[in-house]
């Protein structure tokens, strides 16, 4: 079987509140990790229809703080499949909804997640067919980005 990204494109928002922030008002990087191993996660299983684990976590960059009020968009969307894992794109956005809907990129990181059964070994997940110039960038970086983690084990 043979999927698009956009059959597995995730999105989700949420309005960053004061339990989310440390004492400088700006969002824990923590919980901002957790909104976005939860939402590639289920990007993944959308992708694979299997059950699935974070294996690792690449190129993470706080770029913006997010401070407390404002809504917090996260996007997901696999890159590219390697047999049993999926390399699955996020992006966290600030949207200042009291500001004109002004919106910002804070933060962006790629999740390897694994496809695995009820004894957790690995599963062949769908391929992946990139369509647009921008998917078929997206799958031919994630290839690069792969081969300099097998050249480095």
């Amino acid at each position: 079987m043979i999927k698009t990204p956009d059959k597995s494109y995730t999105e989700w928002s949420v309005i960053a509140r004061p339990k989310d922030a440390n004492s400088i008002g700006t969002i824990f990087g923590g919980r901002i990790m957790d909104w976005m191993d939860m939402t590639a996660s289920i990007c993944a299983r959308r992708h694979s229809n299997l059950k699935v684990s974070t294996v690792a976590v690449e190129n993470l960059h706080f770029a913006k703080p997010l401070k407390v009020g404002l809504v917090i968009k996260i996007c997901a969307v696999i890159n590219r499949t390697f047999g049993s894992s999926m390399e699955v794109n996020v992006d966290v956005f600030g949207e200042d909804t009291y500001n004109n809907n002004k919106s910002f990129k804070a933060v962006t990181a790629q999740f390897i997640i694994a496809a695995v059964d009820d004894s957790y070994r690995p599963v062949k997940v769908p391929e992946l067919k990139p369509e647009s110039a921008e998917q078929i960038k997206r799958w031919e970086e994630a290839g690069e980005r792969r081969n300099k983690r097998n050249a480095k084990a």
